[in-house]
């Protein structure tokens, strides 16, 4: 399973390129839509191999990721230490990720050759991608509880690596605090249906984790 695994997580990462290639040199016009403003009306037109600037940025995380995965497999003690079954869970997280960056890049390939879908007022181009986002932030949260202490994911704060315990309590209140970020970047995506979405996103992340990290460090000091 954790092969196949695997597998799936090389082919999400290679296949944006293989699909934007094909649309590039098949499919789109020589000038494209290559921005859209908040009010979803083309603000800048460019080159049709723009296109290929999402899915190198997926490949390049993914590189980075796959590299920063050896390396704490290979530091770790053995193939059932917690960085191990940790670093599973999170290809699970990753490879959903890519999933909707795979579903992300589709739109955007869609958007460049017909950019008057973004026009419309009915558009549900950007609710769409609100909740991509919001959805992935949902799924790092409900995971982050899962984890045990390690050097590789979950909230690495000074305060809540010495125990299972203060672990939980400080990833239990960041899992909260990333599924409530995801509720509220849906929900933007719903109200604006614009790109002012990333607002409420980035107000309900820097809030909800700023109280997640207070609260966990106030419950671990008054336990020790």
């Amino acid at each position: 399973m954790k092969r196949f695994k695997q597998i799936l997580l090389l082919l999400s990462s290679v296949l944006p390129t293989i699909y934007t290639a094909i649309a590039v040199f098949f499919i789109l016009s020589d000038t494209v839509a290559a921005h859209f403003g908040a009010n979803g009306i083309p603000d800048r037109y460019g080159s049709k191999y723009e296109a290929f600037l999402l899915p190198g940025i997926i490949l390049v995380i993914n590189i980075v990721y796959f590299l920063i995965r050896k390396f704490a497999l290979k530091s770790s003690a053995d193939e059932d230490s917690r960085t191990a079954r940790s670093i599973d869970i999170v290809d699970t997280v990753v490879l959903c990720v890519n999933l909707m960056l795979n579903a992300l890049c589709v739109m955007v390939l869609i958007l460049m050759k017909h950019p008057d879908m973004m026009t419309d007022a009915e558009s549900i181009i950007m609710p769409v991608i609100a909740a991509v986002i919001g959805v992935m932030f949902i799924v790092i949260g409900c995971i982050m509880p899962k984890t045990k202490p390690n050097s590789f994911v979950g909230m690495r704060l000074s305060w809540c690596m010495d125990s299972d315990e203060h672990w939980y309590i400080a990833n239990r209140a960041g899992g909260i605090a990333m599924v409530t970020s995801g509720i509220a970047t849906i929900i933007s995506g719903l109200i604006f249906r614009n790109g002012y979405y990333v607002v409420g996103m980035l107000l309900a992340l820097i809030i909800s984790l700023t109280v997640a990290t207070v609260y966990s460090y106030a419950i671990i000091k008054k336990k020790k």
